[in-house]
């Protein structure tokens, strides 16, 4: 997968997740803090086994082919790519 191409919808993905309100949460951190530790914690993951994400992101296709009725089965992330 493109570096690039990854990064773009990673990082729009957690852009769409910030509050305009940035509120407190009860970990200490707040709203907007916590995307971006787990935006930064994803990117990590990505580079580090980019396998593994090739595995979650045909999980997510097949998850959305599952919640549109399209298919009859969630496939364990695991099995994916045997």
């Amino acid at each position: 997968m493109d570096p690039a191409k990854v990064n773009h919808v990673v990082n729009a993905f957690f852009t769409s997740l910030r509050a305009e309100e940035d509120r407190m949460l009860e970990t200490g951190l707040t709203h907007n803090n916590t995307v971006e530790v787990l935006r930064q914690a994803v990117i990590g993951l990505v580079e580090s086994n980019p396998k593994r994400f090739q595995q979650y992101v045909k999980f997510f296709e097949e998850g959305c082919m599952y919640l549109q009725d399209e298919s009859e089965e969630l496939p364990e992330v695991d099995e994916i790519g045997r």
